[in-house]
């Protein structure tokens, strides 16, 4: 007090006594208040998150092949809380205009393919999880509770079997889609026709050594004691398409790799060369009497060492193969 007498007057107005206690006192409502909305707010955003997560872990563990019973609710969601995932219908935006390829909504011409849209109409195959729940706020619990739900959609088209009528997910599902052009029926009976002529061909047991020769068999029984021969035929390759010219140019390069072909430029130099099947055989003998050669003379330094009765059969086998590889190294020198 005797301090305050000291001071001057115009200061001794503006001092007051006990206000800080009373502002603290009525400020304290209000800061617990919006204290509690923050917590609310914050928990209902929590909250949110967790339904669009429980949403979309109802799409996607009810998507086939699974089912919802090998995928069990988060541990998280509560058991009074509504899940579920169910068709979605369709969605419009996908049916860009940009996607309206002929491949994928026809005709693919020349030849007028027709296209079935309906199976390939990208704006199909929504499936949609949905996630709501109703909690009380963990402050202010006279505000009532709040209800949050979610939705997620998934495009999930693959394309199943059962959709295209067919018996199997091994169908082929091109004749579902595609409503191709049939070929000709005189062109069906002429291939079948064709296969019984190569049938039926009297040089038919003359071609045996191309997949099933007796040597080669003999040799891989001997020493590897698995059979088998390599195949030589030369194969067509598969080609889609009816036109003769398309044909024509297949039929030409199997005749290439049959025969061998040699392509050169202007200057005579070599560009592309197809071996033939007799060059394919040579070179494939040559390298099984080679193998086989290594295999006595691995027998010949045998410790123990073979007999010398047995010795001298394996290095007359030996001999004759040596011819053997001359023989048809001076054949390849012909092709």
């Amino acid at each position: 007090m005797t301090t305050n007498h000291r001071l001057p007057s115009a200061m001794r107005r503006t001092i007051r006594h006990g206000l800080s206690p009373l502002e603290f006192v009525l400020a304290l409502p209000m800061l617990l208040f919006v204290m509690a909305l923050m917590l609310n707010f914050g928990t209902v955003a929590s909250w949110k998150v967790r339904t669009l997560g429980a949403a979309r872990h109802a799409a996607w563990s009810t998507r086939a092949p699974r089912s919802g019973m090998q995928y069990p609710r988060p541990d998280h969601w509560p058991l009074g809380a509504n899940l579920g995932a169910g068709g979605a219908g369709d969605h419009a935006p996908m049916d860009d205009p940009r996607v309206n390829h002929p491949v994928a909504r026809g005709p693919v011409l020349p030849l007028g393919t027709l296209v079935n849209s309906w199976l390939l109409d990208p704006s199909r195959g929504f499936r949609e999880g949905s996630a709501n729940l109703r909690r009380e706020f963990p402050l202010l619990r006279r505000l009532g509770p709040y209800t949050l739900a979610a939705h997620a959609n998934l495009l999930d088209d693959p394309w199943p079997f059962w959709r295209h009528g067919l018996y199997s997910n091994h169908g082929r599902r091109v004749p579902v889609l595609y409503a191709l052009a049939r070929a000709p029926a005189s062109l069906a009976q002429a291939y079948v026709q064709a296969v019984y002529a190569i049938l039926r061909a009297p040089f038919r047991e003359d071609l045996r050594p191309l997949d099933r020769d007796d040597e080669f068999d003999s040799y891989q029984r001997r020493f590897r004691g698995v059979g088998g021969s390599p195949d030589f035929h030369p194969v067509l390759h598969r080609f889609c398409s009816l036109s003769r010219t398309v044909a024509d140019q297949a039929v030409a390069d199997l005749i290439d790799r049959i025969g061998g072909a040699v392509e050169r430029d202007h200057d005579g130099n070599v560009i592309r060369r197809v071996p033939g099947v007799p060059e394919t055989m040579t070179r494939a003998f040559i390298g099984l009497y080679q193998w086989v050669i290594q295999q006595l003379q691995s027998q010949l330094g045998a410790t123990p060492p073979p007999p010398p009765d047995q010795r001298a059969a394996i290095q007359a086998e030996i001999d004759q193969l040596q011819r053997q590889i001359q023989i048809l190294q001076n054949f390849l020198g012909t092709l």
